[in-house]
């Protein structure tokens, strides 16, 4: 079941297992950082263990953002 992103600081949940990197990166994942990371997550948080390379185009992360923003 999916469950709130906006407004969760970053590496907390129970169903995932967090690099040092974001458990130790204090932030809580707002637009801004969630756009950032969403395009460049190794730039955004050096250490992280997402293998994914990024949503290079802005409207496809806005869009996402906003479904994200969706759940509670």
């Amino acid at each position: 079941m999916a469950e709130r992103i906006v407004g969760r600081r970053a590496g907390v949940g129970d169903d995932f297992r967090y690099s040092r990197a974001l458990l130790g990166a204090r932030i809580v994942w707002d637009e801004k950082a969630l756009d950032a990371f969403l395009a460049e997550p190794q730039a955004f948080s050096a250490g992280t263990r997402m293998p994914f390379g990024g949503i290079p185009d802005r409207r496809e992360r806005a869009n996402l953002i906003s479904y994200l923003g969706t759940l509670r």
